[in-house]
């Protein structure tokens, strides 16, 4: 569809994934993988999308391609066992000369907020999911024969977090190496893009599609301890100055806030003020708000944190005075907080899933004292199927050695 001259690609099937036809805040409080529902969101900007495609493709595949006429591909897949396989991002964009009319390019973005060695195999699962249904298309149309061929598919790994991505592009690198095998493996190469890795002088830089800029360096910051001091920088937000009449414009500017008011815990109260004035200066007259999620596990986690904190200060404040303990007593809050709204989250997805969750599940999780390990089980809780699931895997992480 086109909405004030910012189109955004259509999709074949609405739920569950996040859309723009969705007040962005409601989306953002009804999930706790929100790098995720902002990745989703700034991709599905069909703009967005061509200005990351063009970017990062060669320029002799790029010669070949119909980019502008791209389209999001299905993305919800049944495996054998009819469990849902759901892939981060699909485009299907056509060819520019092209003798088979059903042919294509498919591009598989995959996103990771966190390392990952199996991100390969995981895209090789999309991929077949792919190849099975250009099959079952081309026997339905009676072209499935000795001259059919199928269309190329791309892999790419956009990756952002606390540190470089070590996972392997290479498929054939997930099997074991066995003297004899090698030529029989598998053999594909995926694309990474990894925000980790690079300086932000080395993002694409289109000026007609600022929102791709803003929305990188978003997430390369995302997880950063220095965020305040990154976010002062405001560049991208300049950026985006000329189009803030634009109400689609508007809105980006309001998953911005929701997606750095929900994701980083390294943000203190004086910078989520900061960011917050500088949208509200560069879009004037915009509701700037937390998401619902972040008052409830944000605010809520970190006041209460704070306010066990400085009661710790205060006491080891009687020999060096109460204005150092109680400075102390609210940065130890800070850290208190931290962990308590990870577990509250964590908490809270098994209760919708599973139903009421146990006084020693919440006693177990309060032994963690690595946010780390709590933020890789709040997205296990999103992800795993079963409470025996999640149990089993808490387990290995909390027995995993630092």
């Amino acid at each position: 569809m086109t909405t004030n001259n910012r189109e955004v690609v259509s999709l074949k099937e609405q739920e569950p994934y996040p859309t723009w036809d969705k007040p962005i805040e409601e989306q953002f409080a009804t999930t706790l993988v929100s790098h995720d529902i902002f990745f989703e969101l700034v991709f599905q900007l069909k703009k967005v999308a061509c200005a990351f495609l063009i970017f990062l493709l060669p320029i002799s595949l790029q010669n070949q391609l119909n980019i502008p006429n791209l389209k999001i591909s299905v993305r919800r897949f049944r495996d054998e066992n009819f469990k849902e396989a759901r892939s981060d991002m699909i485009y299907e964009i056509p060819l520019k000369k092209n003798r088979k009319k059903y042919l294509k390019i498919y591009i598989i973005i995959e996103h990771k907020s966190y390392d990952d060695s199996h991100t390969m195999s995981q895209l090789f699962n999309y991929e077949t999911q792919i190849i099975n249904t250009e099959i079952a298309i081309a026997k339905k149309k009676k072209i499935y024969n000795k001259n059919f061929k199928l269309s190329p598919i791309i892999l790419i790994i956009l990756h952002h977090g606390g540190g470089i991505y070590t996972g392997s592009v290479e498929l054939s690198d997930e099997f074991e190496k066995i003297e004899g095998t090698e030529e029989f493996i598998l053999q594909q190469k995926g694309i990474i893009f990894d925000l980790s890795s690079i300086d932000k002088t080395e993002l694409p830089h289109d000026t007609n599609v600022p929102e791709l800029y803003a929305a990188l360096r978003i997430m390369q910051i995302i997880m950063s301890k220095n965020i305040d001091e990154f976010l002062c920088e405001d560049e991208f937000l300049e950026e985006l100055k000329p189009y803030t009449d634009n109400p689609e414009c508007r809105k980006f500017a309001r998953l911005l806030a929701c997606y750095v008011f929900d994701s980083n815990y390294h943000l203190t109260q004086k910078g989520e003020q900061q960011f917050k004035q500088q949208l509200q200066n560069t879009f004037k007259g915009e509701k700037i708000m937390w998401s619902p999620l972040a008052r409830r596990y944000g605010a809520a986690g970190i006041k209460q944190g704070i306010k066990q904190g400085i009661e710790i200060g205060r006491a080891e404040g009687i020999a060096k005075g109460r204005v150092e303990g109680e400075a102390k007593g609210e940065a130890k809050g800070r850290v208190i907080g931290e962990l308590e709204g990870r577990i509250e989250a964590i908490i809270s997805i098994l209760d919708v899933k599973f139903g009421e969750v146990s006084e020693t599940v919440r006693t177990s999780l309060g032994v963690i004292t690595d946010v780390n390990r709590l933020q890789e089980l709040v997205r296990l809780a999103a992800k795993c199927d079963t409470f025996e699931e999640f149990s089993k895997k808490m387990k290995s992480i909390k027995s995993r050695r630092r």
